[in-house]
């Protein structure tokens, strides 16, 4: 069932999803409102100093571009084979995008989304989906200065991404004794070693879990920064053996089409064999418990597997992945289940409520940016009623 303009869309998120979600909805005439925690791409800021896997023609779209290039005749986008750095791609194409005529005025910032429902309906109340369609959507949300409000609209689109969740690091997926308490001291994702984050790793024990491409870009910044601060030891733990055959913990697949992916994932095995990479691996190896002493600013880890006792560490990185944060939607007939976690699925029972970008991908690590503009197309497709609607077919003149 179509959803004509000019219907009222509630975005959250002002990542590059939600921010291309907001150009597409304006572009097509509807009244938007974005909504963001922080500032718009506020986690590229996290990782702004590390490269991308994509380049840049992969993770910009055609009707961004014309959007900039209407705004200013004078905007030169990076070339299409640029490998940019998070910081890079924000300034050079993310926050411009946002600066312009048709996103600039739906954003609301530091404006952080409490929860989403029906009104005068409950989760429970009915499952026909016309039934629910007929009661708006009301979003809660709370500004920067602490006050709350409700915006009502007829579609929400959750753009919210992941990175504010990471996963635990125990067996089965539930928290280790003691992370619960020890976890807001972890590092996560990508720290920059070599950067803002020097004074905290440099010349300090440091521990860090996991066997995916963030722990790998951060073995090889630790690795570099022991090799200039001789004080500074890393141990290196993944819960699988040595990987492929003695190539090390990350599987390396020639056929990946992003090459910088697979020459992190190079660097990173080649030093667990280097004797001057200054990294300890321990395959096999598992966190049983962990207990952070805030008055020494320190962990006693317990492992278990091939290296099993108890360390003591003054740093830990957590590269254990992140979960989506489904608390917003909890009054939403959303589906979680296992095949959700797997397969990206637009649809939801609940009508005029999407999921798009990371966050559709569950627990999974491989969501690429072009995999979510296509996700908005399909969307807008569906919206709109219109199967052939793809305004990312070709560039759109400048006059537009």
């Amino acid at each position: 069932m179509a959803v004509d303009t000019p219907a009222r869309i509630v975005i959250v998120g002002a990542g590059p999803i939600g921010i291309e979600a907001a150009l597409y909805a304006r572009f097509l005439g509807y009244e938007v409102t974005v909504l963001e925690a922080g500032q718009v791409g506020e986690h590229l800021l996290a990782w702004g100093h590390v490269p991308m896997f994509t380049p840049f023609g992969e993770v910009c779209t055609p009707l961004g571009l014309s959007a900039l290039a209407a705004q200013d005749e004078s905007y030169d986008p990076p070339a299409e084979d640029a490998i940019l750095t998070g910081q890079q791609y924000l300034d050079a194409y993310l926050r411009p995008l946002s600066e312009t005529d048709l996103v600039a005025g739906c954003l609301k910032l530091q404006h952080q989304v409490i929860s989403i429902a029906r009104r005068g309906q409950l989760k429970q109340d009915t499952d026909d989906p016309e039934e629910r369609r007929e009661a708006p959507l009301v979003t809660l949300v709370r500004d920067g200065d602490g006050h709350e409000h409700s915006l009502e609209s007829e579609i929400v689109l959750d753009c919210s991404g992941v990175q504010g969740q990471p996963n635990f690091l125990g067996d089965g997926g539930q928290a280790v004794p003691g992370e619960s308490a020890a976890m807001p001291h972890f590092g996560h994702g990508v720290i920059d070693a070599l950067g803002r984050d020097r004074d905290r790793y440099a010349n300090q024990q440091i521990l860090v879990i996991g066997a995916g491409h963030s722990a790998a870009t951060n073995i090889c910044q630790l690795s570099r920064l022991a090799r200039e601060s001789l004080d500074t030891h890393v141990t290196w733990i993944t819960r699988e053996g040595s990987g492929s055959g003695e190539s090390g913990p990350l599987t390396v697949r020639e056929e990946d089409p992003h090459p910088e992916k697979r020459r992190v994932a190079q660097a990173a095995n080649h030093l667990t064999t280097d004797a001057d990479g200054h990294i300890a691996h321990w395959p096999a190896t598992t966190v049983k418990s962990v207990h952070y002493e805030p008055q020494n600013d320190h962990f006693h880890v317990t492992l278990e597997g091939e290296h099993s006792g108890v360390f003591t560490f003054d740093r830990v990185v957590a590269n254990v992945g992140y979960r989506p944060d489904l608390q917003m939607l909890r009054e939403l007939q959303i589906e979680t289940c296992a095949d959700w976690e797997s397969t990206t699925k637009l649809v939801q029972p609940e009508p005029n409520v999407y999921i798009l970008g990371a966050k559709s991908y569950g627990r999974r690590s491989d969501f690429l940016l072009a995999t979510g503009f296509d996700q908005i197309r399909q969307l807008f497709a569906i919206v709109g009623d219109r199967e052939s609607l793809n305004l990312y077919a070709k560039p759109l003149p400048k006059s537009t």
